[in-house]
């Protein structure tokens, strides 16, 4: 692992938020327009949560996870679920998104019936968790910080 340092003066923009009870990806960077484009949800970045479920017969309330949710009033798009793993009452899913709203996938879930155990995002656009253990932080590679680059 490199040594974080930064300028005197220079800021650091976390790019995302991730509530008290979710862990995973979390981006710094002192570019602000970086930052932007990465959270802002008119640029498209998807981001991709590995998210612990139970409740009743989830595999089927998985599915609602897809289409458009109002929960509470908000209307959420909905997500694509990958890596559906389900036993008994408990299921793990990926589920993708690229609104960015706040509690979305604690919201959609809960509008699905499904109660959240742990929520951890592992991706955000063509930045990726991998391995990293908790508290844990690593500079990007040169073919990241293209992608990053490359974001309109």
């Amino acid at each position: 692992m490199a040594e974080l340092t930064t300028d005197v003066g220079k800021r650091l923009y976390p790019v995302g938020r991730l509530d008290i009870m979710s862990e995973g990806l979390l981006i710094l960077t002192d570019d602000g327009e970086v930052a932007n484009r990465l959270a802002h949800p008119s640029h498209g970045v998807e981001k991709t949560y590995r998210v612990w479920v139970r409740g009743e017969n989830p595999a089927e309330k998985i599915a609602v996870l897809t289409g458009p949710i109002t929960y509470q009033g908000v209307r959420y798009a909905g997500g694509r679920v990958e890596d559906l793993r389900v036993s008994g009452q408990r299921g793990r899913i990926d589920l993708t998104l690229s609104e960015g709203k706040n509690r979305e996938v604690r919201n959609m879930c809960a509008a699905a019936g499904l109660h959240v155990d742990r929520l951890m995002r592992i991706r955000q656009g063509a930045l990726f968790l991998g391995h990293l253990p908790a508290g844990k932080w690593r500079v990007l590679t040169a073919e990241e910080i293209r992608w990053l680059q490359s974001l309109q």
